[in-house]
C-alpha cells in the first residue's frame, strides 16, 4: 500500500475520532444515566447568532453552601454535586463536594459541574428550539417559565445530558 494513502486515512481517521469524541460524555449520559428531574428557570429565549434557544438556569446552579466555596477558589474549578430526591419527585442539590465523593448515600446521584461567578454550570443548560415549535414553546416559557422542569439523564461518571424540557402539563423533547 502507498505510504502517502496509509497518511492520509490516519489523518481521516483521527479527525473522525477527535469529531465523535466531542459528543461522547452526552451520548454516554443519554445511553446509561439516571433520569432526574430538577427545577429551571429560562434566562434568554433568542439569540441573534445562534437562532432560537433558551438559556436554562436550574435551582441545583446555585445551592445555598456555593457562596462558601467560591471565595476560597479561583473561577472554574471542578465541583461534584449531591444531588438527591425531594418528596416532589424534584431532585435538589444535598451537598457540594471539591472531588468525587467516596460515600454516596443509597439514593443519591452525582452530577459534576464548573463552578464560575455567576454559579454552577452542567453544561445543560442550552435548549435549541426546534423551528417548528418555535412560538408555541416560546409562549409556554414565558407564560409559565417558573413552573418549568428540565429531564436530564446523569450517568455514574457525573456527566450530564438534557432529554425534554416539562412546561407546565406540555413535554418538548430535546
Amino acid at each position: 500500500m502507498n505510504r502517502k494513502l496509509i497518511y492520509f486515512v490516519l489523518a481521516v481517521l483521527v479527525q473522525v475520532i477527535i469529531l465523535a469524541a466531542i459528543p461522547a460524555k452526552q451520548i454516554s449520559a443519554k445511553l446509561t444515566g439516571k433520569l432526574i428531574t430538577i427545577k429551571t428557570a429560562p434566562v434568554d429565549p433568542y439569540d441573534f447568532l445562534s437562532g432560537y434557544h433558551v438559556v436554562l438556569n436550574y435551582e441545583i446552579s446555585s445551592p445555598p453552601s456555593l457562596g462558601e466555596l467560591k471565595r476560597e477558589h479561583r473561577k472554574n474549578f471542578p465541583v461534584y454535586v449531591v444531588l438527591k430526591e425531594g418528596a416532589d419527585s424534584i431532585w435538589y442539590a444535598e451537598s457540594i463536594r471539591k472531588t468525587w465523593p467516596k460515600d454516596i448515600p443509597n439514593g443519591c446521584v452525582i452530577i459534576k459541574g464548573k463552578c464560575t461567578y455567576s454559579g454552577i454550570r452542567y453544561g445543560i443548560e442550552s435548549y435549541f428550539i426546534p423551528e417548528k415549535h418555535r412560538r408555541e414553546i416560546e409562549k409556554d416559557l414565558r407564560g409559565n417559565g417558573r413552573q418549568a422542569k428540565a429531564q436530564v439523564k446523569v450517568d455514574r461518571f457525573g456527566n450530564a445530558a438534557l432529554v425534554r424540557l416539562l412546561v407546565d402539563s406540555k413535554v418538548y423533547e430535546y
